[in-house]
């Protein structure tokens, strides 16, 4: 890989999710948007033209540049992935990793045989509210609730699963990190629509006794991203859409008599500063740089892609 102040990136896919990648890339002023690769000549080309940098519709573009982005349609990303890591190129691979869990082992040990670092777009990991409460953890969670629902999303081939759902379970895996992480599936539901999984709950186990009960949804009528996770001394309620965390404490409770008796709740209500240092599409490309150069450990990085994987895969296809 050259070494440059700022590396060049190459992305390929210029849809939704790629436009925002372009962007960030574009304007964080330690990485080079390198080239734009889109099959879509009329879309590619016109984001590279606001962006000023070059268009291809050739993967082969990539070789020019020092890593990648993909974010491509899922059903392509393990052939293309793999042609990237053929090319050396560091690799963030936006999530899922693949839309078949043996493809995305096959391409986590690739990227292992090959010594080429990899890591997928967890992009809520980066949430400045994610990373305050890990932080404020002091004790293993034994609750945690999970809600991710949005509005139905038009033309998604994706089931709800690997869309939504993944996230809430990678985060419960991350609260959960003093325990075993690999919980069980205790149960899991989930609805069709359009022959696309649209509605999917599921409660996982730890062996340490924490439960995790998550939701996703693609037929709401607004989007929520709502957590509580439960210590044996503190409620932590997080709102990852406003980016702010409240904490409750509760202190002591008693019944009130009279002619008519009512409950008496004494709690502690803590309302954490959270520390913004930029958006989250942008911390994780500052983390992909930290591990392009060596600062963030590639076996570690590549270790943590598959438990969400293999608890998705469990959930969608359960035994």
């Amino acid at each position: 890989m050259t070494t440059r102040a700022s590396p060049r990136i190459a992305l390929i896919g210029a849809g939704a999710m790629g436009s925002n990648h372009a962007r960030v890339i574009a304007e964080s002023g330690v990485a080079e948007l390198g080239v734009i690769i889109d099959t879509d000549t009329t879309r590619g080309r016109a984001l590279a033209d606001q962006l000023g940098c070059p268009f291809s519709t050739d993967l082969d573009a990539a070789r020019a540049c020092d890593a990648a982005v993909l974010a491509t349609p899922t059903r392509l990303h393990a052939e293309q992935a793999s042609s990237l890591l053929e090319l050396s190129k560091p690799l963030l691979v936006e999530k899922p990793l693949a839309p078949h869990i043996d493809e995305s082992r096959a391409l986590v040990n690739e990227s292992a045989r090959r010594g080429v670092p990899m890591m997928c777009g967890f992009v809520e990991r980066f949430n400045p509210v994610v990373t305050t409460v890990r932080a404020m953890l002091d004790e293993a969670p034994v609750h945690i609730v999970g809600l991710r629902h949005s509005p139905r999303t038009p033309r998604t081939t994706l089931s709800v699963v690997f869309d939504l759902l993944i996230h809430e379970i990678d985060l419960a895996l991350r609260y959960a990190s003093s325990l075993p992480t690999s919980p069980r599936v205790v149960s899991s539901a989930a609805t069709t629509g359009h022959d696309v999984i649209e509605v999917a709950d599921c409660i996982l186990a730890f062996d340490g006794g924490c439960i995790a009960t998550l939701s996703a949804s693609r037929a709401s009528q607004r989007k929520v991203r709502t957590q509580f996770i439960e210590t044996g001394h503190a409620l932590y309620e997080v709102d990852l859409l406003r980016q702010d965390v409240t904490v409750f404490r509760h202190r002591a409770q008693e019944l009130v008599g009279g002619a008519l008796p009512s409950y008496r709740a004494e709690t502690i209500v803590d309302i954490p500063f959270v520390r913004h240092g930029g958006e989250p599409l942008l911390l994780q490309l500052r983390h992909f740089l930290l591990l392009i150069d060596g600062t963030v450990d590639s076996d570690a990085e590549r270790a943590s892609i598959l438990p969400a994987h293999e608890v998705a895969a469990a959930v969608e296809s359960p035994a």
